[in-house]
Parts: C-alpha cells; sequence; structure tokens
C-alpha cells in the first residue's frame, strides 16, 4: 500500500480507507467473503468436470505466482492502513530531506 500512496496509484484498499476509514478492512473483509460466497456458489453451478478442472488450474496458478500458503489458493492480508496520505508523504519528504 505505502508505494502506491507515494506513486499515487489506485488501490482497492485506499478506495475503501477514503469511503470507510479507519473501518475499511473489516468492510473490505466482509465484501471479500460475499464474493468469495457467490464464486463457490456460481462454481457449485457448472459441469462437475469443469469445475474440477478450473479448480486445478486456479491451484497451479496460485503456485506459479509464488504463493507459499497453506490454503491451495492463498489468502488475504490487508496491510496496515494510511489514513492520512497526505501527512505519510509530507513524512517521507521530510525524511530524505535530513538525510
Amino acid at each position: 500500500m505505502q508505494e502506491d500512496v507515494i506513486e499515487n496509484n489506485f488501490n482497492i484498499l485506499r478506495m475503501f480507507v477514503r469511503t470507510y476509514g479507519a473501518c475499511a478492512p473489516t468492510v473490505l473483509a466482509k465484501y471479500i467473503a460475499e464474493a468469495e460466497e457467490k464464486y463457490n456458489n456460481v462454481l457449485k453451478m457448472l459441469d462437475p468436470q469443469l469445475s474440477l478442472n478450473y479448480q486445478r488450474r486456479c491451484v497451479e496458478a496460485t503456485k506459479e505466482g509464488g504463493n507459499m500458503s497453506a490454503h491451495p489458493l492463498g489468502t488475504w492480508s490487508i496491510p496496515p492502513l494510511i489514513l492520512d496520505e497526505e501527512f505519510y508523504r509530507s513524512s517521507l519528504l521530510d525524511s530524505k530531506t535530513q538525510l
């Protein structure tokens, strides 16, 4: 998240922080859980062989991406929030000028 704040790049967590403030991680976790539930419901509607092939490919892709999680599709990790981005950026500039 820090790099995205510094470079002012879009990031879904930054959007949630701007919208929900300090509650952003809780709201984002709820949003992710609901999306995963919908995903699982759609997955159950697929032909069983297609579903199995798709799930295997997802596991392979997760491994190819370097994920070392115990969960086959990886896990979510929400980094510490930066609630005041302007202050964060100015603090970095101040620390660089002091060096």
